[in-house]
């Protein structure tokens, strides 16, 4: 090899000017960086390089001898060791046989004594040594398993390698695993985050892009690094950059052009036909797909495909894929210029697959694809129960469009089922009036009649008419011993929890849905168990328990959208709580992220709480961020899907939160205004469908005179509210917001009496601080932060006694928020935890987070220390008694 060879398999790549440091990676090279071997394993265009690149700088940052070397197909042997040998002298600035450098192993190359010659000055240096070696996947097998083998196997302490490969190394690693020498991070570790995403466009875009459309890009790109690159040259020269988003696809030119290019041109005939057949297939498995593109080969091209490429991503179950949406439509544009016969006969293979396995919705839109209209219809009608159980409600209600209204009203079952998919939407009265004519008719039995009675529930809970499910189940306190659907078990227990939820029951509330755990497959009732999941999450943060309503949602989010996508009903449930979960702990970027883009779905089929709360919580970050205007425009935007679609209780606290922001910068004609406006809508909750809230709406009403009042002085008028605010609170059992009502009280008692301010506070704060609420103080009053400042002041321990007190605290350890040795759980720990209580193993927990499963041991281990555990059952036991996940 020649000199100007060496140079460039040992000169490290230029890092590109868009690369972002990615925080998560360089906690995680704190933990990893004492290993032996780390490597990092994903197809083209994750970022390897780019993440050993900016690794390196940080080995050099800390003073280590790093070397980089590119090798290929051509490194034999003999060659590697050279090129090694040869970017390790140029890593130590010294030539060989120099003193203090590596001396004389280059005298013979072509041995394995040249690398242990290597091994041995690398140990006598005495410092940090890392060999960096990328495109591990083209070396020669002979040099795998002898020259690099032999490398990792006799490493001395002070060396560390870092490998790139587009494929599994190609030798056995446990027993470097097995000693805690090994580290292995795959693609599902390389995808970018959605903050990620974001800080990478808003690092190109600035304030060009807003953050829906940040992540719509992600989601476009599905946190494969260099289609986000794509999609970002994609947009870039254009003009309206909101237009080029919507129209973003994979048959934009330059995208196009890049899957020709890197990907498709390398496939064989064979394997490219596959592919554009297989395009049609929303997900797909290797028996699905070697029926529908008639290929035996089908498995093998999966796994290959799934190794080689970042085509295929790993979809819910694990023998299931689906396509990377920008490489399926690319593809798609390929299927569509096959003959229209073969077209129609690749769709009729799909829907007779889907159609002999019962899974009645892919049945029927493979077979409208393929011209059958008749065929269609009658699969729609099968499928109208499956969508909506699975949550897809959109789906349901699209398909009930096309099915005859004869059909419907000549089966009184498909007439019910029909109903409880208009149920969560704009029919949903028509849905309550099918449900209501099937309850009330003395023909139909018993068991159809408690169906209706829960399609009815359902279209209550979509119009917030909790005043009519009591009379709707007057036949059935109990549920029903003859019926054992468990959506229809699943169904009830939610209607009842929802009653006891606003009753301000919220102990009821766990104690019922805790009955119907396991009572159903998550795949056939995922609808009802998210319902489940919110309720639970509501219960909490109700309760003032932000930590433990985000222990209960975080899981299933993020179950939720691996199974149905970001923006799926279901996704979008779980996803409005957790983020008013978010706002109660003080992250008010991570819950305004959690919301992006997920607006219109929340408020086309979500629940009025979660409507409620996505709309509250935006509002608040904005005015949290200065954006005044933007949370105004919120506000009545929220206020005007109220009056469009008759949900007092959404005006109700659209108004409340208004008169807070205008309170807060004493507007006191506006805030006057909007109280008259308030007592206007008392009339909506003497209605009977919304008396139930009555007793809410009292209290709401007093906690913003009690604002308007402090804010105007009127301490007296004040006096008064806050007394009746703080009883209503407490027959509701309303504690998140007896927080605030005890802050309101130390506001006013400062007046009086001022330690008797500073000890009501001081206990709200204690109290908030159990269960996470950091934003208590900010979102009561202004003048509480200054008395909380004040106190602190005040308070300041003297520099003379604070050794004193530090040795106090080493002998009594205060107790930190939900008596945890180390703080709160992050995200990710009460993720790993939930799945942990499920019994999983770290492989399934791994396969479920799409986590290495070095990353759920590093997780695991610091739940261990968080919990005070000993092994896996002592740390579920511990999250038990202490709350983190449900008994």
């Amino acid at each position: 090899m020649s000199e100007p060879e060496f140079i460039l398999k040992t000169t490290p790549p230029r890092l590109p000017r868009t690369a972002v440091e990615r925080e998560r990676f360089s906690k995680i090279w704190d933990i990893v960086r004492e290993r032996t071997a780390i490597a990092v394993i994903a197809p083209a265009g994750f970022g390897k390089t780019t993440l050993l690149a900016q690794w390196r700088r940080r080995w050099l940052a800390q003073g280590a001898l790093v070397a980089w070397l590119t090798v290929d197909r051509q490194d034999d042997p003999s060659r590697f060791n050279r090129a090694l040998l040869h970017s390790v002298r140029v890593a130590s600035g010294r030539m060989p046989g120099e003193e203090g450098g590596p001396p004389g192993a280059l005298f013979d190359p072509f041995s394995i004594e040249a690398l242990t010659g290597l091994l041995g000055d690398i140990a006598s240096l005495g410092k940090q040594t890392v060999l960096i070696i990328d495109d591990i996947e083209r070396l020669p097998e002979a040099t795998s398993l002898h020259s690099l083998v032999y490398l990792l196997y006799n490493a001395p302490p002070n060396l560390h390698v870092m490998m790139g490969s587009r494929q599994p190394l190609p030798f056995q690693t446990g027993e470097l695993a097995a000693k805690g020498n090994m580290a292995v991070f795959k693609a599902a570790d390389l995808r970018l985050q959605p903050e990620e995403s974001i800080a990478i466009l808003e690092k190109r875009f600035g304030s060009r892009l807003s953050l829906d459309e940040c992540m719509r890009l992600h989601e476009a790109t599905e946190g494969w690094p260099i289609g986000l690159q794509l999609a970002v040259a994609a947009i870039e020269p254009e003009s309206d950059l909101s237009s080029a988003i919507a129209s973003l696809s994979g048959r934009h030119s330059g995208i196009e052009r890049y899957f020709i290019e890197s990907l498709f041109s390398r496939l064989s005939e064979r394997v490219a036909a596959f592919l554009t057949r297989i395009a049609i297939l929303d997900r797909m498995s290797a028996p699905m797909c070697e029926a529908v593109a008639a290929e035996a080969d089908a498995a093998a091209f999966l796994d290959q495909l799934l190794l080689d490429t970042p085509i295929l991503i790993v979809a819910e179950h694990q023998d299931w894929y689906r396509l990377h949406p920008l490489v399926r439509d690319f593809l798609l544009s390929r299927f569509e210029q096959l003959d229209v016969p073969e077209r129609c006969e690749l769709h009729g293979r799909a829907c007779r697959w889907f159609a002999d396995r019962g899974q009645f919705p892919e049945a029927a839109s493979h077979a409208l694809a393929a011209g059958d209209e008749a065929q269609a219809q009658a699969y729609a009608a099968k499928s109208l129960w499956i969508l909506r159980s699975q949550g897809k409600v959109a789906e349901a209600q699209a398909w009930l469009e096309r099915i005859p209204d004869e059909v419907i009203a000549a089966d009184v079952n498909l007439r019910l089922i029909a109903a409880w998919a208009m149920a969560l939407g704009e029919r949903n009265a028509e849905a309550f009036r099918i449900a209501r004519d099937v309850l009330q008719d003395p023909v139909v039995d018993t068991q159809t009649q408690f169906v209706a009675a829960l399609v009815a529930s359902s279209a209550t809970g979509y119009s917030d008419k909790l005043g009519l499910v009591p009379d709707l189940f007057l036949r059935w306190p109990e549920f029903p011993a003859d019926i054992t659907e468990p959506v229809r078990e699943l169904t009830y227990r939610n209607s009842m929890a929802n009653l006891r939820l606003h009753a301000g029951q919220t102990d009821a509330v766990r104690r019922i849905l805790a009955l119907s755990e396991g009572a159903a497959d998550k795949s056939t009732a995922r609808l009802a168990l998210a319902f489940r999941t919110m309720l639970l999450g509501l219960s909490h943060l109700w309760d003032g328990n932000a930590f433990q309503a985000e222990a209960v949602l975080r899981p299933a989010l993020a179950q939720a959208e691996k199974a149905s996508g970001r923006r799926s009903e279901v996704a979008c449930l779980h996803a409005a709580v957790l983020a008013a979960c978010l706002w109660e702990r003080d992250q008010p970027v991570a819950a305004s992220a959690l919301l992006a883009d997920r607006l219109d779905v929340i408020e086309r089929t979500g629940f009025p709480d979660t409507i409620l709360l996505a709309y509250l919580t935006l509002a608040r970050v904005a005015a949290g961020q200065g954006d005044e205007r933007r949370a105004l425009q919120l506000l009545h935007g929220l206020g005007d899907l109220a009056e469009r679609r008759r949900l007092p209780r959404l005006a109700l606290h659209g108004l409340v939160e208004q008169i807070r922001l205008h309170a807060q910068h004493s507007r006191h004609e506006t805030v006057e205004r909007l109280l008259q406006e308030l007592d206007a809508l008392q009339a909506r909750f003497d209605l009977e469908e919304f008396r139930a809230y009555l007793p809410q709406y009292r209290l709401a009403l007093a906690i913003a005179r009690t604002r308007a009042a402090i804010a105007k002085r009127d301490f007296d008028v004040a006096e008064q509210q806050v007394g009746l605010a703080d009883e209503l609170a407490r027959s509701l059992n309303r504690q998140r917001d007896a927080l605030t009502i005890k802050v309101f009280r130390a506001v006013l008692a400062q007046r009086r009496d001022a330690k008797q301010a500073q000890a009501l506070l001081a206990e709200a704060e204690s109290l908030a601080s159990i269960g996470g609420t950091s934003r208590l103080l900010a979102d009561a009053c202004p003048e509480a932060v200054a008395m909380a400042g004040d106190l602190q002041s005040r308070h300041a321990v003297p520099a003379a006694s604070a050794q004193s007190g530090a040795r106090e605290a080493e002998l009594s350890p205060p107790v930190r928020p939900s008596n945890l040795r180390c703080g709160p759980l992050t995200p990710k720990e009460a993720e790993v935890l939930a799945l942990l209580d499920e019994g999983m193993s770290n492989k399934l927990i791994a396969r479920a987070l799409e986590i290495s499963d070095e990353t759920v041991k590093w997780h695991l281990k610091n739940l261990f220390t968080k919990l005070s555990a000993g092994n896996r059952k002592h740390a579920v036991d511990r999250a038990r008694l202490l709350g983190l996940v449900g008994n």
